[in-house]
């Protein structure tokens, strides 16, 4: 129980939906794009892509673009999970659903133009029966999308049927519009993706119609190249550009937005009073500012105090708040505190001046100093150190090494040995270039975790600098910086023409156009990409090539 008498609670990944606390002011974004939507309405058919790594608010805002469109005169929306809509095909999927929209009229009207085309009469005593009502629209529905697959021929026709069975539903005094919206459409495999690509452009590109996509492009981009065979980046570019014609990325959250999200959740989860200015600075700079991240470690914490909470409330319900900031956000100085062979109190040490060399470049991380001076006196600290010797923590943080390892198994073209998450990349020197260092944050602690130095740069002046100091191995740069959107490309190609560097550049960045992409390949660049796995196995192939013996 917090001090207020209030349980602790667990945090849901539910989208935020309409009546709720709208801590991101997602609400201004959904009209923002829901006056769009409907000013272009004579423009449809099209799709707009709402564009986000995971755990950004995709969803959540797309719920709110429903519930604002949902009230405007005319407007008729749709929703699809692309992940979770069962075992048929993307395109069987999103067409019934698109059906079962209309009404009994509109579907009598589709059967009518079914009926006039050579390879599908067989409907008409299928249309008489409609009319007799013997049969429920979704029975129908199921009929039609048997008889259009029939053959190639009957394939060929569904475009024109839907495109009947639209002009059936429009009225003669309005332009009515329909909006599908299309979630989780990254999480599918490339083939589903592929359906549901195939399913807007081939058969539901007709007037009337507009799709909203919930999807990280890069993903899309991913399934693109190796489902439809397309071994150009610039092709998987264009590709997807003859699906979707507007593209809004949802930005990072702003420093006051993100630290209202934080203080409405920890109120939601009734831990408010435990979290301190500085820790609340932790979560929000080592987070990414990612919104499920942070549900996901205040979720860590309640689940433990939990399993634990009569030793936790002897020592102090607090300090779990800090160990558990510790075991995300500083793994291996959290495995100090856990080691049994360990007798040396590293947080005395640390606050004494003494840290070992390992740790040395923590001294210049204010988070993590602020986090040690709150730990209290030496009695406190010690009463922490036994505590978890005698029962470390059970719940592990969403990038513990070894969570993260298996998931790249998968993802690695490279097999990976049993070994491979302890020492892969040590000695790897690194410098990134971004002028938002705290959105690579979570990928910077693992690759520090696997031994690597990750060395932070905002412009070309002080990567130079950085590039002088470190002598990195390998370049990590974004595309765009203070609305240049080819500021990593220009830099990247001065830093080489100049002598700066001349090893492997990668871009983590969401997909480029053809023109930067063909210049990134002129420049031998990796990316661009957003893919943590894809950046982890590309430092690792690196990494092994360097390290193979020369007859190899």
């Amino acid at each position: 129980m917090s001090d207020s008498g209030r349980a602790f609670t667990v945090l849901n990944d539910a989208p935020v939906g309409d009546g709720e606390d709208d801590l991101l002011e997602a609400t201004q974004v959904a009209r923002g794009l829901a006056d769009l939507i409907i000013a272009s309405r004579l423009s449809a058919p099209f799709a707009l892509a709402v564009d986000a790594a995971w755990g950004m608010g995709k969803s959540s805002l797309m719920r709110r673009l429903e519930d604002t469109l949902s009230a405007e005169p005319g407007v008729s929306v749709i929703w699809f999970n692309a992940w979770t809509s069962g075992q048929a095909s993307a395109l069987e999927g999103l067409i019934k659903s698109v059906l079962l929209r209309f009404d009994r009229n509109v579907i009598r009207r589709t059967l009518r133009s079914m009926s006039q085309r050579a390879h599908l009469l067989g409907l008409l005593r299928l249309s008489a029966l409609v009319v007799g009502s013997f049969f429920g629209v979704g029975r129908v529905v199921d009929e039609i999308w048997r008889r259009m697959v029939l053959d190639a021929q009957s394939r060929n026709e569904i475009k024109g049927v839907l495109g009947d069975a639209f002009g059936a539903w429009q009225r003669p005094d309005q332009r009515r519009l329909l909006v599908v919206f299309v979630d989780d459409l990254d999480r599918c495999d490339s083939e589903r993706v592929i359906e549901v690509c195939e399913a807007i452009k081939l058969y539901l590109d007709v007037p009337g119609i507009v799709f909203v996509l919930a999807c990280d492009q890069t993903a899309l981009w991913r399934a693109v190249r190796e489902s439809a065979g397309i071994a150009e980046p610039s092709g998987a570019v264009e590709y997807l550009e003859k699906i979707i014609q507007i593209n809004y990325r949802i930005p990072a959250p702003s420093p006051s937005s993100v630290l209202r999200l934080v203080n409405g959740y920890l109120h939601q989860s009734g831990t408010a009073n435990l979290f301190d200015d500085a820790m609340r600075s932790v979560i929000i700079e080592r987070s990414g500012r990612n919104p499920r991240r942070i549900k996901r470690l205040i979720n860590s914490f309640v689940l433990e105090y939990h399993l634990n909470r009569a030793q936790w409330r002897d020592v102090g319900v607090a300090n779990l708040v800090k160990v558990v900031l510790l075991q995300h956000f500083y793994p291996g100085f959290y495995g100090t505190l856990i080691d049994p062979r360990n007798d040396v109190d590293a947080i005395s040490q640390f606050r004494d001046g003494e840290l070992p060399p390992e740790f040395s470049a923590l001294a210049t991380d204010r988070d993590f100093v602020a986090l040690m001076e709150s730990f209290g006196d030496k009695h406190n600290v010690e009463q922490v150190r036994r505590l978890l010797r005698r029962s470390p923590l059970t719940v592990g943080p969403d990038y513990a090494p070894i969570v993260a390892e298996s998931e790249l198994r998968s993802a690695m073209r490279v097999p990976v040995d049993e070994n491979t998450h302890r020492a892969d990349l040590h000695g790897l020197k690194i410098v990134w270039i971004d002028d938002k260092p705290f959105s690579n944050s979570r990928l910077v602690r693992f690759l520090e975790y696997r031994g690597a130095t990750v060395v932070a740069a905002t412009d070309r002046a002080s990567a130079v600098e950085a590039i002088g100091k470190t002598r990195p191995d390998v370049i990590l740069s974004d595309f765009t910086r203070d609305g240049n959107p080819d500021a990593g490309l220009n830099d990247a190609e001065f830093l080489r023409d100049n002598g700066f560097f001349r090893g492997p550049v990668i871009f983590s960045s969401g997909r480029g156009s053809p023109a930067q992409l063909r210049w990134a390949e002129d420049l031998g660049a990796l990316g661009p990409t957003n893919d943590e796995n894809q950046i982890v196995d590309w430092l690792t192939m690196y990494v092994r090539s360097e390290r193979a013996e020369p007859d190899q």
